[in-house]
């Protein structure tokens, strides 16, 4: 890529490494947000879930709105919004509103983010290496995370662990980012037709897309492996014995630090398989391999060094494969100008698993006692790596397909 398109994809970078920390906090300040506003775990689960249930619609409708809207209006939107709603939910509003707040972060971080951003990232990849360029943006956003998490790690310490203050901090990040996207991303004018008629036709075609459910269903097990990767936070504080401060820091440098290594190496080692379906499934069969080592670990405060690192190997081996999950849409054939209408249908389909992953694990952790309740969740965790490599070497046998025919 030139330089141009270089700064475009850091503006991009910026704005998608903030915008998901407010909806998704509670993965690395899970026992301090649920002791600030007194919730359970199954309410805890909750929150995501109800975010989850309305982002099934929010895809599709964000992946037409991705097609009819400049991509800079819909960015400055997303970040200011969401940043407002996070002033509000730092003042410990009931549960229903935080519910509510939940609702509205699935429009603004998904409708008028996620689709938009998605596209903007394939178009700007036209002519390279699709595989690659998204691993940048993954690397990028791991890079701007980390500098964003650490600051308001400090500031979590600094406070006495105040995670009011903390959600603050993050709520005025996303103001100040919304200000720079306006002064510095160019315009990105849409390119297909907002009428009705066409955004139907739209619609009806990508559906009809085996592609788009194939690639759908491989982010579904990837989301799924997602959900349960985070119960690793909650899972050092109560069997580890390690401090709320300890495990955001450990999270923090394994998800924006080490999770660099896999991010920048799944880009190219997924082009050296000629194929991301391929790498994503030899990657989620080695998560596999890997849980088994973790449940055959004997969990105790005397092991905490040791479920650390494999946390971290967790963290590094998603990257790996997340990094190029959306990569998977340049083996198929989608219609340039359906990209963010086709991305809207894949993200539907998976990322289901917010609608019930999260509160089924929440009421697993309630109902069992706490090893017995993490060992269900981490055995549940190789069925669906197992699936998911199922399914993305599927993807990726059609995908040869589609060559060979061409």
């Amino acid at each position: 890529m030139d330089r141009k398109r270089i700064s475009i994809l850091l503006i991009i970078c910026l704005a998608n490494a903030l915008i998901y920390t407010l909806p998704y906090l509670q993965s690395t300040y899970y026992d301090s947000m649920m002791a600030a506003y007194g919730y359970s775990h199954v309410q805890m689960g909750n929150l995501i879930s109800v975010y989850g249930v309305c982002n099934m619609a929010a895809y599709l409708v964000g992946g037409v709105a991705a097609d009819a809207i400049d991509t800079k209006k819909l960015f400055v939107f997303s970040l200011a919004s969401t940043g407002l709603a996070g002033l509000y939910a730092a003042t410990l509003p009931p549960y229903p509103f935080m519910l509510a707040i939940s609702v509205f972060w699935s429009v603004s971080t998904i409708l008028t983010f996620w689709p938009a951003m998605l596209k903007a990232v394939k178009n700007l990849a036209e002519g390279a290496h699709q595989g690659q360029v998204f691993s940048f943006k993954e690397t990028m956003c791991c890079i701007i995370a980390f500098v964003f998490s650490m600051a308001a790690l400090a500031v979590f310490r600094f406070t006495g662990e105040n995670f009011v203050l903390l959600v603050t901090f993050y709520s005025v990040c996303h103001l100040i980012v919304a200000v720079l996207v306006a002064a510095f991303m160019p315009p990105m004018p849409a390119e297909g037709n907002p009428d009705v008629k066409s955004l139907i036709y739209g619609v009806s075609k990508v559906i009809h897309l085996k592609g788009v459910w194939l690639i759908g269903m491989t982010i579904f097990f990837a989301q799924m492996f997602a959900v349960i990767m985070g119960r690793f936070t909650p899972f050092l504080t109560s069997v580890s014995g390690l401090s709320a401060s300890t495990v955001a820091l450990i999270t923090i440098i394994s998800v924006n630090g080490l999770a660099n290594i896999g991010s920048v190496s799944g880009g190219k080692i997924s082009d050296m398989f000629h194929s991301p379906a391929r790498f994503i499934s030899f990657a989620m069969l080695t998560g596999a391999l890997l849980t088994v080592v973790f449940l055959l670990v004997p969990w105790s405060p005397e092991t905490a060094f040791v479920c650390v690192g494999i946390s971290i190997l967790f963290r590094i081996f998603h990257a790996s494969f997340k990094s190029v999950l959306f990569a998977t849409m340049s083996q198929v054939d989608i219609p340039r100008e359906l990209t963010g209408t086709a991305s809207g249908v894949i993200s539907i389909i998976g990322y289901m698993p917010d609608v019930f992953g999260y509160t089924l694990c929440g009421a697993v952790m309630e109902s069992f006692d706490t090893v017995p309740a993490y060992r269900i969740i981490f055995t549940g965790l190789i069925v669906v790596c197992i699936a998911g490599s199922i399914t993305a070497n599927i993807l990726h046998r059609y995908s040869v397909k589609l060559r060979t025919a061409a």
